[in-house]
């Protein structure tokens, strides 16, 4: 009897060993894909509030525009027609090259129409020439797809 209690408590098993360690593989795996999602999802943020950023910028250069003088810097900006925006030595301007890194950034300027009550309406209505829409976009290319921040006020 003192024999076989003995030999039941000599350690553990082969099926005991295999799965304690089959346990904390399953653990360290789950672990290492959070964290690679955790860091995919880092990533991602980064380049989105990097084009939230410049889009934003745009929209202050064009906010600036207006404030400092609306005849000689918005006014000469054709309607309709996508520009880039690049600091000009000392002095923001408008430019055909839209890229900053690997971002695509435009500004677009669109009329505005006003209807008899003063609000502004889509279609019909009555030209404000005081008053400009302002689309700043921001573009940029991600595992084979092109994703684009948009963002717009009136001025």
């Amino acid at each position: 009897m003192n024999i076989s209690q003995h030999s039941k408590s000599r350690g553990l098993t082969l099926v005991e060993v295999v799965i304690a360690t089959s346990i904390i593989l399953v653990s360290v795996l789950a672990l290492l894909s959070v964290h690679s999602l955790y860091l995919r999802t880092a990533l991602s943020n980064t380049d989105k509030a990097k084009a939230t950023y410049l889009a934003e910028e745009s929209l202050e250069v064009v906010r600036f525009w207006r404030d400092s003088s609306w005849n000689n810097k918005l006014a000469p900006i054709a309607l309709n027609t996508a520009y880039g925006v690049v600091i000009n030595g000392n002095a923001w301007a408008t430019s055909t090259n839209q890229w900053v890194g690997s971002f695509e950034r435009s500004i677009t300027l669109s009329a505005v129409y006003r209807n008899a009550s003063g609000d502004i309406v889509s279609s019909g209505g009555t030209l404000d020439t005081n008053t400009r829409l302002v689309l700043s976009q921001v573009s940029w290319a991600k595992g084979g797809a092109t994703t684009t921040k948009s963002l717009s006020t009136y001025l």
